[in-house]
């Protein structure tokens, strides 16, 4: 590794400790909101990515509410603090991947599997890397989640590309921060889910590879199944299901940038950046595909 890249990685291990120690996103702060075994309200955790897109359309039109359901929404900007909230019993629901997931049951997480979701990634790298292929990633740092899908995807890119250097996995879990370093010339490449993909794309990054180019789809949704949680749940999800659904088609009929105003506002996008992504197509909530389960069901996570 160059002198850069060592100074670098000891700024990104640093980053990821003071993020771990202080940041937890929007987590419960007070005794206040915190759950009752008698609430009835749906707590879902959520990330600024657009699978999460149709929640928070739901949330704000009032499907869920015509649907006769309480749902709160509780906003995390990295995956990790989504798992403690659903293991720390702070959340019910929780959309991810099916590799947190796995990592969730081995840690004795009741899991009920919804269906699968929008979720994809991109590789990209930034432009002063000047990398053109998956094979030029030898000695290079690359950014992404312990024990998630990006993790699952790097592993399964340096295996199936054989770079001639080792590839450096810079776990960095919050996505925001994530970009920075990406565009900022921090680190070399990073797994990237929508929106922050297209921001990074605006910033004429380069992107290597990208999930739905080859078909897979490791999005999730999951609810807990622990015993105080079980009745609310399986009451609540087929009116969630349906408001989900909903929340689909009208984004299929309208167009994301219909949503402008929630794209802004819980994703930290400009209006530049809103009207660049791409159409996208929100499948309805549908079983996960075993293509997809059988991909990563040897993948470890502890």
């Amino acid at each position: 590794m160059t002198l850069f890249h060592i100074r670098t990685l000891a700024l990104a291990t640093l980053t990821t400790l003071l993020f771990a120690c202080n940041g937890k996103g929007n987590a419960p702060q007070n005794q206040s909101e915190r759950q009752t075994t008698n609430d009835s309200t749906l707590r879902i955790a959520v990330m600024p990515t657009l699978d999460c897109l149709p929640l928070y359309v739901a949330d704000a039109t009032g499907m869920f509410g015509e649907e006769h359901i309480n749902v709160r929404l509780m906003k995390y900007t990295a995956q990790m603090d989504c798992d403690t909230a659903i293991l720390r019993g702070r959340v019910q629901g929780v959309f991810t991947d099916l590799v947190r997931a796995q990592r969730l049951r081995q840690k004795g997480v009741n899991l009920h599997e919804v269906g699968a979701t929008n979720l994809h990634w991109q590789l990209i790298s930034n432009r002063n890397a000047r990398l053109k292929d998956v094979r030029q990633l030898g000695d290079k740092m690359v950014g992404m989640t312990r024990f998630s899908a990006t993790d699952f995807l790097t592993a399964d890119l340096i295996d199936r590309s054989k770079p001639k250097n080792e590839v450096f996995r810079i776990q960095v879990n919050n996505v925001f921060i994530r970009l920075k370093m990406l565009v900022g010339y921090e680190i070399d490449a990073a797994f990237m889910p929508e929106p922050q993909a297209t921001v990074a794309r605006m910033g004429k990054n380069n992107v290597l590879a990208d999930t739905k180019a080859k078909d897979i789809r490791l999005g999730v949704a999951v609810f807990s199944m622990a015993a105080k949680d079980q009745k609310k749940v399986c009451q609540a999800l087929p009116a969630f299901v349906k408001a989900y659904d909903r929340a689909c088609d009208s984004l299929n009929i309208r167009g994301i940038q219909h949503y402008a105003d929630l794209l802004k506002a819980h994703f930290q996008l400009n209006d530049a950046a809103v009207k660049a992504l791409p159409k996208t197509a929100f499948a309805k909530m549908s079983p996960v595909r075993e293509k997809d389960r059988n991909a990563i069901k040897d993948f470890p996570t502890q």
